[in-house]
């Protein structure tokens, strides 16, 4: 990416500074989904598998983390040159990552039967129309679409659109 000078549109709108989009296997066992494969990206493809399994996402404070973690390191990585001149670029909480969004899209690919996704401390779960938040897609076909929110300091919400 170029060198746009002091007022990138990128300083500001921290979800421009990441990468498109990342891929990851998550667990294939009841526990905790990493706020590294949650965050850190613009759309996060995650695979899950395992039976009957309960996924619990990370909690808020860890996703808002890793998520300035990553603004950080793509906006330091973007001034080129000019990194080891300016330090830490942007500076620990610029950009204000209030209201940003990306998205979370979650495949059921490996599991054979229910799964559901439940809420870390801080992560609010919803849903648009008749969806569900909680029951996740089964079947190598099927994928559960969140538009993830950071409402808070420590909040974060996840509603799911498809």
């Amino acid at each position: 990416m170029a060198n746009l000078g002091v007022f990138r549109d990128t300083f500001y709108n921290a979800i421009h500074a990441l990468p498109a989009s990342q891929a990851i296997a998550g667990p294939t066992a009841t526990g905790v989904i990493p706020a590294s494969t949650l965050a850190g990206a613009v759309e996060n493809c995650l695979t899950l598998g395992g039976t009957s399994q309960t996924f619990t996402t990370d909690t808020a404070a860890n996703i808002i983390a890793q998520l300035q973690t990553a603004v950080a390191a793509a906006q330091k990585a973007n001034v080129g040159g000019f990194a080891s001149a300016l330090g830490d670029t942007p500076p620990p909480g610029v950009p204000n990552l209030f209201n940003v969004s990306f998205t979370v899209s979650i495949s059921g690919t490996g599991i054979t039967t229910g799964a559901t996704l439940a809420a870390g401390t801080g992560v609010t779960l919803a849903a648009i129309g008749t969806l569900s938040p909680t029951a996740l897609a089964i079947g190598a076909a099927s994928v559960s679409r969140f538009v993830v929110t950071v409402t808070g300091a420590s909040s974060v919400t996840f509603t799911r659109v498809q």
